[in-house]
């Protein structure tokens, strides 16, 4: 298999939000490339082609057998963004191959190809794949998976080779997001016993939640955060000729803002609930004569942590390709849907992939020699599964 060819292949095809191939949306096109690609070089494999969507879809690759390895990796990418000095479409250069999705996470679908090359050439058993769409935006192919498969799978490790630069990681923090409206009552800023601040009320909120959750540290997740995504304030004048805008706001400084509202995500660890942060923000808003309006939670997520005892093949592996064994640092990374995964079914979880840079940004790569060590470690996975 020429791993190099099939990722240039892959990058061609546009997979983001604003993609349109024949058929079908976003990741569409990177999906019906897969399935041709399965069924020339894999005749023998199972591929079920599961709707999301109308127009996109999940390819789940098996065998027939009961899975003991499930591999899984996400077909879309981001939008293409500007300020490119390479080809978003691809292009060699420098021991690098750039290209939207490069990275994030086309040289991963290639490694799982890689597998399946292995595992038909072998002969093994019980070695399945899961492409998926939607990673970036909403994870609504990896939900719609978990409630479609989640009684008919059991695996005993779930491997994702998204990039981790060439690091084994075995947990990620979870996500809960909410959006919150309250109201106040205006008055004079001179004058401020005449009115109610909502953004007043909404900081209140804040500290008491930034309170909570510095109560608690993992081990190997590290703390909570909390990150305010938007905010508006102001004194409320009445509905916008645009609903999707939200209601019109005064911004004149010597008014008590009567309206707040605002997106607040927190990364979350185990000790950290959805129910925890809800009271906690509440607590606060009670010291202030703030109303609540609305609170409606958009991402409910949780956290999932891998113990090693658990890796020692994988770890086996990365000393024989790479030379060492090493962990990805959890704190630094994002949320990984395979959380989900790992949730469902309580089964050993790690994401595992290549080097490369700038994901999600301009001239996105993927280093070329880090395509080879995985091909050769994906391979190695399958020879060392029992």
């Amino acid at each position: 298999m020429d791993s190099l060819k099939v990722l240039e292949d892959l990058i061609a095809i546009r997979s983001d939000r604003h993609a349109n191939p024949e058929g079908g949306r976003v990741e569409y096109g990177v999906a019906m490339f897969l399935k041709a690609y399965l069924e020339k070089n894999f005749p023998d494999l199972i591929i079920e082609e599961q709707e999301i969507d109308p127009g996109r879809v999940n390819l789940y690759v098996h065998d027939g057998t009961s899975v003991g390895l499930l591999m899984v990796g996400h077909m879309d990418t981001v939008e293409e963004g500007a300020g490119w000095k390479h080809s978003v479409r691809g292009e060699r250069k420098g021991g690098r191959l750039y290209g939207r999705g490069a990275a994030d996470m086309k040289a991963g679908l290639v490694a799982i190809l890689a597998a399946l090359d292995q595992a038909r050439d072998t002969g093994k058993k019980g070695i399945a794949a899961l492409f998926y769409c939607d990673e970036e935006y909403d994870f609504l192919g990896m939900k719609q998976f978990v409630k479609g498969y989640a009684d008919r799978l059991k695996p005993r490790l779930v491997v994702c080779p998204e990039i981790t630069q060439d690091m084994l990681l075995r947990g990620a923090r979870g996500i809960i997001e909410f959006r919150v409206i309250l109201r106040g009552k205006t008055g004079h800023a001179a004058r401020p016993h005449t009115g109610i601040d909502a953004f007043a009320g909404f900081m209140m909120g804040v500290d008491s939640l930034r309170e909570y959750l510095s109560q608690e540290v993992d081990e190997l997740l590290g703390p909570a955060t909390l990150n305010i995504g938007m905010i508006r304030c102001g004194a409320l004048q009445g509905p916008s000729k645009n609903p999707d805008d939200g209601p019109m706001l005064g911004s004149m400084g010597n008014v008590i803002p009567d309206y707040c509202e605002a997106t607040l995500e927190v990364r979350t660890i185990p000790a950290v609930t959805h129910q925890g942060i809800l009271d906690a923000f509440n607590s606060g808003l009670k010291k202030h004569r703030t109303v609540v309006e609305s609170i409606q939670t958009s991402m409910n997520l949780g956290s999932f942590v891998t113990s090693t005892e658990d890796l020692k093949m994988l770890e086996e592996v990365q000393e024989e390709v790479m030379g060492a064994v090493s962990y990805y640092p959890v704190d630094q990374f994002g949320y990984s849907d395979a959380q989900m995964l790992a949730e469902v079914w309580d089964v050993p979880t790690v994401v595992w992939g290549p080097k490369g840079k700038n994901m999600h940004g301009s001239d996105e790569y993927v280093e070329i020699p880090a395509i080879e060590r995985f091909e050769k470690a994906y391979r190695l996975i399958v020879d060392k599964w029992e």
